[in-house]
């Protein structure tokens, strides 16, 4: 890449400068280097500006800009580092949720994995184990003639709810919402989640999931989405 360089210069008093010299400035407005390598290599060598809070840069490997924060290198333009987890519950055609339980909160079921690229991050009896970071968390979760409702995303390592969803109704006669969820977080270490709902009423077999029964077409109830951004 023509802008590229390998090192930010510094210049001395009285020092004459050529075009070349003004023209790697000139020519980007902030330093531009292939990768991380030729980043850290061009400060703080002879003739060279020393790393200071506030220098900004660009990578050209990745296409992404950066700035120093006075102890490391942060990111300000696209992230390539945010990787996602999806999971949900898929049952044959005409299979349904299941029963609701009325006044606790019940761990749903989430027995498919759609995708899962975050190192770290595993699933087994509908348990989420997730890797210390910082998360992103949308989910959702239908009911069934159960009245009052809500869902959670709970920590049982902790016992503490990492996200709450949104207050819910719907009735007790052929009505069917979703509960819904979105949230942030972060863990220190690796820790266990649910997806769990709590409803006011209990119904017996379709509280969990009415289903649509269309002919060789799998019923999805609950699912979840997880990024994990830092």
């Amino acid at each position: 890449m023509p802008n590229e360089q390998t090192s930010v210069p510094l210049f001395a008093s009285g020092e004459v400068l050529t075009a070349a010299n003004m023209n790697i400035s000139a020519g980007t407005g902030v330093p531009v280097f292939a990768t991380t390598v030729t980043r850290d290599a061009a400060f703080g060598g002879a003739s060279e500006k020393v790393l200071a809070e506030g220098q900004l840069c660009y990578l050209s490997a990745s296409n992404i800009v950066q700035y120093y924060d006075g102890a490391t290198w942060a990111t300000v333009g696209p992230s390539t580092s945010i990787s996602t987890a999806i999971f949900n519950e898929t049952q044959a055609s005409g299979t349904n949720g299941g029963s609701s339980v009325a006044t606790t909160f019940t761990k749903r079921v989430l027995n498919t994995t759609v995708v899962n690229n975050i190192t770290g991050c595993s699933i087994a009896s509908s348990v989420i184990t997730l890797p210390a970071g910082s998360y992103v968390v949308n989910a959702s979760a239908p009911c069934y003639e159960s009245n009052l409702f809500k869902i959670r995303l709970q920590n049982t390592t902790d016992s503490t709810t990492a996200a709450l969803g949104t207050s819910e109704y719907d009735g007790s006669s052929a009505v069917q919402t979703r509960g819904i969820l979105s949230g942030f977080f972060t863990i220190a270490g690796n820790k266990n989640f649910e997806l769990q709902h709590y409803v006011s009423t209990a119904r017996a077999n379709l509280g969990f999931g009415n289903p649509t029964s269309i002919a060789s077409v799998s019923e999805v109830y609950t699912t979840i989405q997880i990024d994990k951004v830092a």
